[in-house]
């Protein structure tokens, strides 16, 4: 099945991002899933103040990943960045039907992004 995971990391260096993006990504392999795209949205405000791990946060490193994988991969990355203290925010979508005919033609950028 195909997904989209919208994540917004706390702010800080690039590297804290491309560990998260890394650690994500690695999980997503090694389960047998594929990577379609990643894209940084660089620094932005947040909706509203949120509290995370006794913190408050206005702003987050924000970024995108498109990927391939059964459900129970997608509940491990779940798992994996509720419990990371980097990140803020996290949305994961399922996109199509989870038919091939369906999401043969999705990219790995958002074209809605520009």
């Amino acid at each position: 099945m195909l997904y989209e995971l919208l994540g917004a990391v706390r702010v800080g260096s690039l590297g804290e991002i491309q560990e998260v993006i890394k650690t994500v990504g690695m999980q997503v392999l090694m389960n047998g899933g594929v990577i379609r795209g990643v894209n940084n949205w660089d620094t932005t405000y947040l909706p509203k103040r949120t509290f995370k791990n006794q913190a408050s946060h206005t702003m987050a490193q924000h970024f995108l990943m498109r990927f391939d994988c059964d459900p129970e991969t997608q509940k491990i990355v779940r798992t994996t960045l509720g419990d990371d203290p980097r990140m803020v925010k996290f949305s994961v979508v399922k996109l199509g039907e989870g038919k091939l005919r369906d999401i043969s033609r999705v990219e790995g950028h958002a074209a809605w992004f520009t």
